[in-house]
């Protein structure tokens, strides 16, 4: 999922209009204030069982120059060093975890939703990344 900024586009001008490093440098550190935010909120939905999928839980920035985004989920390599020791558990327990499976005994395990419980937090991610954003800019402005 991603968001859409509403109201930014003054900020978006001035970043611009500044030199190409501190314009990058600016908006990597408010994309990752945002995520932050989002992490946040996803290890607090995230269910606790042996408390190795909220460990696993980290955001990564992505992208080049001026396109950037922020991703927010389960690191699988993380989750496999733990499956190491447990070879009966799959390393993408993530997805079933969120949206629910049949397990090996036919069981079926309903839906969690947590990733979807947390885009609640959405609003506050991008009151977050604006507040940083525009002091990145000021401060990039005034070197």
């Amino acid at each position: 999922m991603s968001i859409k900024i509403k109201g930014a586009e003054k900020l978006m001008k001035k970043l611009r209009r500044l030199e190409r490093s501190g314009a990058r440098r600016a908006l990597r550190n408010a994309t990752r204030a945002g995520t932050a935010v989002i992490l946040k909120a996803v290890r607090k939905e995230v269910p606790t069982d042996e408390g190795l999928l909220k460990k696993a839980q980290t955001s990564k920035i992505i992208g080049r120059g001026m396109n950037m985004g922020g991703i927010v989920g389960a690191d699988v390599a993380k989750l496999a060093s733990d499956a190491a020791a447990d070879a009966s558990r799959p390393t993408n327990i993530d997805h079933l975890v969120n949206f629910g499976h049949v397990a090996p005994d036919g069981k079926i395990i309903p839906p969690n939703g947590y990733m979807q419980r947390a885009t609640s937090a959405m609003p506050a991610a991008e009151s977050r990344f604006v507040e940083v954003l525009a002091a990145g800019i000021e401060r990039e402005a005034m070197r």
